[in-house]
């Protein structure tokens, strides 16, 4: 390899490596709520610098026998830094998916929550009501109705159709 390709290549790399900084300097940067979207071009941007990389580096490796103990050290720490900042957005990634997936349940689940977040949805089991049925006693007809009303009528996941037959149920 002559002279002026071997440093155009170094220099090439070099502005690699560069850009492989400038992405360790954001990633380390990072406040607790991010972009998500800034991330993933970040992450897409990594993964070009090391495929770049990896190219420029092949290229001095396979044409040059210069200084090739020291292109395996640098080798060494570029790989080191490459999986190290992937390893980091990734589980970066992995985190919000996790928060957006808790919080699109806590969003489907039904329940009262507290001034500080926490839910008052009660933790233990309870025991199961059954239906009353109503067997013509007038006594009998509070009871029946607001345990009906409570359970079946006030239910909003129950439709009509099935309200009408869980009170046809009843008697």
């Amino acid at each position: 390899m002559d002279s002026q390709t071997r440093k155009a290549l170094v220099r090439k790399r070099a502005a690699v490596k560069t850009r492989m900084t400038h992405i360790k300097k954001y990633v380390d940067s990072l406040p607790e709520t991010v972009d998500m979207h800034d991330v993933n071009v970040r992450l897409q941007l990594l993964e070009k610098t090391w495929e770049e990389y990896n190219t420029v580096q092949d290229q001095l490796e396979y044409n040059d026998d210069h200084e090739t103990q020291q292109r395996s050290l640098d080798t060494e720490a570029v790989t080191e830094t490459y999986c190290e900042l992937r390893a980091r957005i990734d589980r970066i990634i992995s985190e919000d998916r996790q928060a957006r997936d808790v919080s699109l349940a806590e969003s489907e689940t039904p329940g009262a929550t507290h001034e500080n977040g926490n839910s008052l949805t009660p933790k233990i089991k309870l025991p199961t009501i059954e239906i009353p049925k109503f067997r013509g006693q007038i006594t009998e007809f509070r009871h029946f109705y607001d345990t009906f009303s409570s359970l079946i009528i006030n239910n909003q996941a129950l439709g009509d159709v099935k309200n009408f037959t869980i009170c046809c149920l009843c008697n």
